[in-house]
């Protein structure tokens, strides 16, 4: 087939989803979306970004749970920066959009790089979705921990008991790294992260997501990077936002406030919004209604 007769095939292929996990997650998060969507008929590429997934970090001291050594030690996931993810993603993007178009999926910590993406190869997309994604776009709240910080983040959530936490605290941060004990057997932490990341879900549920969508561990620049969207490249996309109705990650107000600015950034270009009733990590659980709604965007 000559090159034109290609492009001519690509342009009326169905879509391809491309999917972008958060923090200390993988590719396997997606497991259950990319399950309903086959069945609906669409192909799907779930993405494990550098040192995720079979890449992953698993030092001994982890295993052994020796959390103070564990806490202590170096990892390799200090070095990746934002500009990894984004590079590894569009290589990603650029490969699959060979086949045809390209919807471009991220949840959490995911926004940050898929909004990266999208400034640097607006054309290679065809749609951009923010399932409860960060979405940076102004100067006062640049990177997904500023927006952390607004009081729309921070109105009406539960506060963790810092003595009864899976995180093992700032001076892993201070190096580059982010860690969770995912093992811990104290029930207060376990019940802690369960309230914050998926309220609507059993312990059982909890334990799932935290052995099969979670690693212990991940690097912390993409936390605090400029992932702002830009106007003139990003503005471009057609862009979705699917908020949680039960997430105090990123909270209703936070995702209201996210999708507010990045309109008036691209009032000709607003968001598509959606809702559904989940948690930040309990969305895995909704799968059948998260496909539903990336179905009708394809």
């Amino acid at each position: 087939m000559s090159k034109t007769g290609q492009a001519a095939e690509n342009a009326t292929a169905a879509p391809t989803f491309v999917f972008v996990h958060g923090l200390t997650s993988n590719s396997f998060f997606w497991t259950p979306v990319v399950r309903e969507l086959a069945l609906l008929g669409h192909r799907s590429l779930p993405v494990d970004l550098p040192g995720h997934g079979l890449d992953a970090s698993m030092p001994m001291s982890y295993q052994a749970q020796d959390i103070a050594e564990f806490a202590a030690g170096p990892s390799p996931m200090s070095a990746i920066t934002v500009e990894d993810n984004v590079a590894h993603v569009i290589e990603v993007v650029r490969q699959v959009r060979r086949h045809g178009p390209v919807i471009l999926v991220g949840h959490s910590l995911g926004g940050i790089t898929i909004g990266l993406v999208g400034n640097a190869i607006p054309e290679a997309i065809d749609r951009i979705v923010y399932v409860s994604a960060f979405c940076p776009s102004t100067e006062d709240a640049p990177s997904a921990t500023a927006l952390s910080q607004t009081p729309e983040a921070l109105k009406g959530v539960p506060v963790p008991n810092p003595d009864h936490s899976l995180f093992l605290g700032m001076e892993p941060v201070a190096r580059g790294l982010i860690r969770f004990n995912l093992r811990s057997d104290d029930p207060e932490a376990l019940e802690d992260f369960r309230v914050t990341n998926m309220p609507e879900a059993t312990s059982e549920q909890t334990l799932l997501v935290l052995n099969f969508g979670m690693q212990p561990e991940d690097g912390a620049q993409t936390n605090f990077a400029d992932g702002r969207v830009e106007a003139d490249t990003w503005g471009r996309i057609p862009h979705s936002y699917i908020r949680l109705t039960h997430d105090n990650v990123i909270t209703e107000a936070l995702a209201s406030k996210m999708i507010d600015d990045a309109d008036r950034l691209t009032p000709d270009n607003p968001f598509d919004v959606h809702t559904l009733p989940a948690g930040h990590a309990g969305v895995m659980f909704r799968a059948r209604e998260l496909a539903a709604i990336l179905d009708r965007l394809a």
